[in-house]
């Protein structure tokens, strides 16, 4: 028996023994006034007999005087049995009302309180702990959350609580359930489709089943670049060995606000995926050198010669010395792909929102052809807009 259960359970017992205890109280003060009210009538009778027999007014206080003397002490003899007669039928009915309370309190606190409360207050804090968390505590409290569920199926926030918590204990059936749960409650909704996205495709063994490819569609609806959804198209493609789209689809999801450590783990995914492309495939390949990095972003991008919509573009993090690749992969619109573009002009730029259209240093190259895989060379000085920082070696792969 949990400790909110134990306290439940002791209220009840002070409840029937402070009913009980208010019983005998009652009954010893009715029994007393009972005694009374006979007292005064006897008393009364005997004034009235003596003066219809023409008694003396002494001999009538001499009547009353041992009246009262019998009367306290047949008070006394029977004080006993008048407190047990009053009291027991008192006490049971008394102990049963209090028993009758105490399971009604246990049954309202059931229906709208919470046994659980302290496990739950815990979700947010569990659940930021990461993958070193307990996982007794989240065994705990999946357990809570489930019964919480049964009780308050129409509380949002228990069903998104236990799809996390059951992601996490690499429960993905389990984890769809609750999704899904949640999904009927409130409707569409990016977050929770996102996750039933991905709780429905780990449950899938990490393949894109019809199930999850709808609930994918749904997410890039609102968010046609949505990095989660664009990484499993990645890693589906990578499984179907068709490395163009795995490397269009990660270009697209690198071009998103990521951490360091993940977009780290896609980049080097990237290049793996293009290692396994035509060597010869058009692509501009650029070596750039920051002098002083004074923004955290880096967007490279290759567009008409003398300005215009670019046709390619990636987003980096702000390096002294790094490498990118342009190709189709990161083509802006795939019916206008890079190899398409003819000649172009490259251009470097840090930029403090990651938007190419707010810039600082930036430097552009000499037109280049992709379709020749030219290898260039840009340095970023730490003015706002550096052309002298270009220093293009226009050669094409052996």
């Amino acid at each position: 028996m949990t400790p909110i259960w134990l306290a439940i359970a002791g209220l009840a017992l002070l409840v029937a023994g402070g009913f009980v205890a208010g019983a005998a109280r009652r009954s010893r003060h009715a029994a007393a006034d009972e005694a009374e009210a006979v007292f005064a009538d006897r008393r009364r009778e005997v004034r009235s007999e003596g003066q219809a027999q023409g008694l003396q007014s002494g001999e009538i206080d001499a009547l009353e005087e041992e009246l009262a003397l019998d009367f306290v002490a047949g008070m006394e003899a029977d004080a006993p049995v008048r407190a047990s007669s009053a009291l027991a039928p008192t006490t049971s009915r008394l102990l049963l009302a209090a028993a009758t309370i105490g399971l009604i309190a246990a049954g309202l606190y059931a229906l709208w309180g919470e046994p659980n409360a302290a496990v739950l207050a815990a979700a947010p804090q569990l659940l930021a702990q990461g993958v070193d968390g307990d996982s007794g505590s989240l065994a705990e409290l999946q357990a809570a959350l489930a019964a919480r569920a049964a009780r308050r199926g129409d509380d949002a926030d228990t069903w998104f609580y236990l799809g996390s918590v059951r992601m996490r204990l690499q429960d993905y059936d389990g984890a769809v359930e609750a999704f899904t749960s949640l999904r009927e409650l409130i409707g569409s909704n990016e977050q929770v489709d996102r996750s039933l996205a991905q709780a429905s495709y780990l449950a899938a063994g990490g393949r894109i089943t019809a199930a999850v490819q709808q609930a994918m569609e749904r997410v890039l609806a609102q968010h046609p670049d949505h990095p989660d959804m664009l990484e499993m198209l990645a890693v589906d493609a990578l499984r179907q060995a068709d490395f163009k789209s795995a490397a269009r689809h990660l270009a697209r999801a690198l071009r998103q606000p990521l951490g360091e450590g993940r977009a780290a783990i896609l980049e080097s995914t990237l290049a793996a995926a293009r290692s396994r492309l035509d060597p010869q495939r058009p692509n501009i390949e650029v070596a750039i050198a920051v002098e002083e990095v004074t923004a955290p972003w880096l967007m490279v991008f290759a567009r008409p010669i003398g300005g215009g919509m670019p046709l390619a573009v990636t987003r980096r993090r702000a390096k002294a010395m790094q490498t990118i690749v342009l190709d189709d992969a990161d083509s802006m619109i795939e019916t206008t792909p890079l190899s398409a573009g003819g000649l172009v002009e490259v251009v470097a730029r840090l930029s403090a929102t990651g938007d190419a259209g707010s810039g600082g240093a930036e430097a552009v190259s000499e037109p280049v052809d992709s379709t020749s895989a030219p290898r260039i060379a840009l340095t970023l000085g730490s003015g706002p807009s550096d052309q002298s920082g270009a220093l293009p070696i226009d050669r094409t792969l052996p």
